[in-house]
């Protein structure tokens, strides 16, 4: 072929763009959650108030092809959220109580023996306020560019570590004599900031299901939003054969209070990938 129809046919050719896949992209994000407890025994205990949690993480995304992606990365984040204890709309109320020592650490307690040395307290509501690492393990399912927005949908799992637990706890003080435990007032009052952390427990694993956009500023770069409802599948507080610290009464003998109680949330987050 002469050069100039060779010259002639490229030019008539429309312009194609390098639209080459990343095969890592990588992100920063922050994150508010609304955050809850659900108790598992709800005869005799029930939800407490919602909290906010707060957290931010780095997201490494690698693409199997323009529409699939495996996310993963690290989250730092907070859980907050309550249970009450005592609660007069119960079907089945007993009262829960704990030993402070004088410098507000919970005294572990003995099954079936009297209340230890310390400072005796009946719990009425308590408010969690966990920290955790986490580690997203998620498909992510994305449409095709429409306008500059690209939808997704994702599913998976969380594996949460667990880096420190503290609670504010609304109680009331009682004395124990002669095996009759009585009022020391009767108005509540709020403990704050004490360590729960052998309460609770070291690991939890959620499933993780939500939606988002992302909108692209230049080449491979995006802001995105996102919104994820995680339901965890482990109780949050140890397990009854753990419980050294809260019992309850039964005729007359002190016994593990053993709740059961598994965390959910709701994130919404904002972020940038590149």
């Amino acid at each position: 072929m002469p050069l100039a129809s060779q010259i002639s046919s490229q030019s008539n050719d429309p312009i194609v763009e390098n639209t080459e896949l990343r095969k890592v992209r990588f992100g920063l994000y922050g994150e508010g959650a609304l955050c809850w407890l659900t108790p598992d025994k709800q005869k005799n205990y029930s939800r407490g108030n919602l909290g906010l949690g707060l957290g931010w993480g780095l997201d490494v995304e690698i693409n199997f092809n323009s529409t699939t992606t495996l996310r993963t990365g690290l989250n730092l984040s907070t859980f907050n959220a309550g249970i009450n204890y005592y609660d007069d709309n119960l079907d089945a109320i007993h009262e829960t109580f704990y030993v402070l020592s004088v410098d507000d650490d919970f005294v572990t307690w003995l099954e079936d023996s009297p209340p230890p040395n310390g400072d005796l307290y009946q719990l009425l509501h308590r408010k969690y306020s966990i920290s955790y690492v986490n580690i997203p393990f998620v498909l992510k399912l994305k449409t095709n560019e429409v306008g500059y927005f690209t939808y997704f949908g994702e599913f998976g799992g969380t594996i949460g570590l667990k880096t420190g637990a503290l609670v504010d706890d609304r109680i009331i003080p009682f004395t124990y004599n002669s095996d009759t435990l009585n009022p020391l007032i009767n108005e509540s009052f709020v403990l704050e900031d004490i360590d729960i952390s052998k309460g609770t427990q070291p690991v939890r694993f959620g499933l993780n299901l939500g939606a988002g956009a992302e909108y692209s500023l230049s080449g491979s770069t995006s802001l995105f939003f996102q919104l994820n409802w995680n339901y965890f599948i482990t109780n949050q507080l140890t397990k009854e054969s753990n419980e050294d610290f809260l019992r309850k009464q039964e005729n007359g003998v002190f016994v593990p209070v053993g709740v059961k109680s598994f965390p959910g949330n709701i994130v919404l987050s904002f972020g940038i990938l590149f």
